[in-house]
C-alpha cells in the first residue's frame, strides 16, 4: 500500500512528531512526504485546505492526525475509517487574561493538541519566524491555561487554493471548542483588532459543523463573517466553506 502525506511545515505542532513516526515505518509502507508550504500547485491539484493530507493508494484521502494505531492498520492492508469531529458547541462567550502569541509563550498555545509542554511546538515558531511573523495570534488563557487562541498568516503566504493579495490574511486555525463556552471569539476579536492597521480583509476556511479545520460555519456568523461558498467538499467527512470579513 502507498502512502503520500502531505503537510505544510510545521503549521500544525503535531507535524514533527507524524513525521518522525512515519519514519518508523518507512519498512513497512511504501512512504512519500510533500512539503507544500511553498508549493501551491501541488496544494492546489490535490485539493488541500488542511495542515496535513494522507492518501492512501491515491484515492483514500484523510485528515485526522496520523497515529500509531492508523498506521498498523495501513501495515495489515487495511483501509481505516476516518469519521468527522461534530462535538457540541457551546456559544456563550468567556474571557480570560488575551495575550499575543510570540515565540515567548507558544508552547502554551501548542496545548491547543492536547499536549502540554509539547516540545516540538518550538518548531512552529521557528517556522513562523522564517515566514516574518513575529505575533502570529492571540489567546485566551486563564491561570496560564489555554482556554482558546486565533492564528493568522498572510494569504500571500498560504498554499490553499484560495483568494491571495498584500491586504489580505488567512485565519490559520481556531481553537479551542468546548460544549459550554465560546472561548475562541475574544481571541480572534483581538487578532482583527492586530491585523486592522496593515490588512482590509480576513478570510478563513470553516466546515459547515465540524470544527476541523476550522468551524463551525455558524461560529463565523455569529462573528460577522460572510459566507462565500462551498470551495471543497469531501464526501462523508466535511463541506468546506470559504468565509471573509472586512476589517
Amino acid at each position: 500500500m502507498q502512502l503520500d502525506f502531505y503537510y505544510w511545515s510545521c503549521q500544525c505542532p503535531l507535524n514533527g512528531q507524524m513525521l518522525e513516526l512515519l519514519e518508523q515505518y518507512e519498512r513497512h509502507i511504501k512512504i512519500q512526504t510533500h512539503n507544500i508550504t511553498h508549493d501551491e500547485k501541488t496544494a492546489k491539484s490535490e485539493n488541500i485546505f488542511f495542515p496535513t493530507l494522507t492518501v492512501l493508494d491515491k484515492q483514500y484521502r484523510f485528515f485526522h492526525p496520523i497515529t500509531r494505531p492508523f498506521l498498523e492498520q495501513v501495515k495489515a492492508g487495511l483501509v481505516p475509517a476516518e469519521k468527522p469531529y461534530l462535538p457540541h458547541l457551546g456559544v456563550n462567550i468567556y474571557q480570560g487574561d488575551i495575550v499575543p502569541i510570540t515565540w515567548f509563550n507558544c508552547i502554551l498555545a501548542g496545548s491547543c493538541t492536547g499536549r502540554i509542554n509539547y516540545s516540538r511546538t518550538q518548531d512552529k515558531s521557528i517556522f513562523l519566524a522564517q515566514e516574518g511573523l513575529d505575533i502570529y495570534g492571540f489567546m485566551n488563557v486563564e491561570s496560564n491555561r489555554l482556554l482558546g487562541g486565533a492564528e493568522y498568516m498572510p494569504s500571500i503566504q498560504v498554499p490553499y487554493p484560495i483568494p491571495k493579495d498584500e491586504y489580505t490574511a488567512f485565519i490559520t486555525c481556531v481553537y479551542v471548542s468546548d460544549s459550554e463556552f465560546d472561548y475562541k471569539t475574544p481571541a480572534l476579536k483581538a487578532l482583527e483588532e492586530h491585523l486592522k492597521p496593515r490588512y482590509r480583509k480576513l478570510l478563513a476556511i470553516s466546515d459547515e459543523q465540524g470544527i476541523f479545520p476550522n468551524g463551525d460555519i455558524d461560529f463565523f456568523l455569529r462573528n460577522g463573517y460572510t459566507d462565500e461558498g462551498v470551495i471543497s467538499e469531501e464526501k462523508d467527512y466535511c463541506r468546506l466553506h470559504l468565509v471573509s470579513k472586512k476589517l
